[in-house]
């Protein structure tokens, strides 16, 4: 549908990696996931077809979940951005950064992984 979500080749590719992870901490289960496809390529005429038909219908449905959310962020931005204060958002946005990380489990792999850093903009 666009160029930000992989397609299946990019799905087995991310799934290739993370269970490559698991295998070097001996936390993986069976054998690694092919990386190449099984579904045939899409052709020229369905990857044009699908948006026009489908796709409309998609990203309709997807829209309820994400637009709400976005609009609320877009009018805090404008309204922050209006009175000089987008400070604020930084600060808030990085105060829930902060607190999803502490309520991590602190396991030696996330004392490793997660970094412990500023958000900066």
């Amino acid at each position: 549908m666009d160029r930000l979500h992989p397609g299946e080749r990019g799905h087995r590719r991310l799934t290739a990696g993370f269970h490559r992870l698991l295998a070097e901490r001996d936390l993986a289960l069976g054998s690694p996931p092919g990386r190449e496809p099984r579904q045939p390529t899409p052709t020229r005429a369905a990857a044009v077809l699908w948006p026009a038909t489908e796709g409309a219908g998609w990203l309709a449905r997807r829209s309820t979940d994400l637009l709400p959310q976005l609009l609320g962020l877009a009018t805090a931005e404008i309204g922050h951005g209006a009175r000089g204060t987008s400070g604020q958002l930084d600060v808030r946005a990085e105060r829930a950064l902060r607190e999803a990380r502490d309520g991590l489990p602190r396991t030696s792999f996330l004392r490793r992984n997660v970094p412990r850093v500023r958000m900066e903009g």
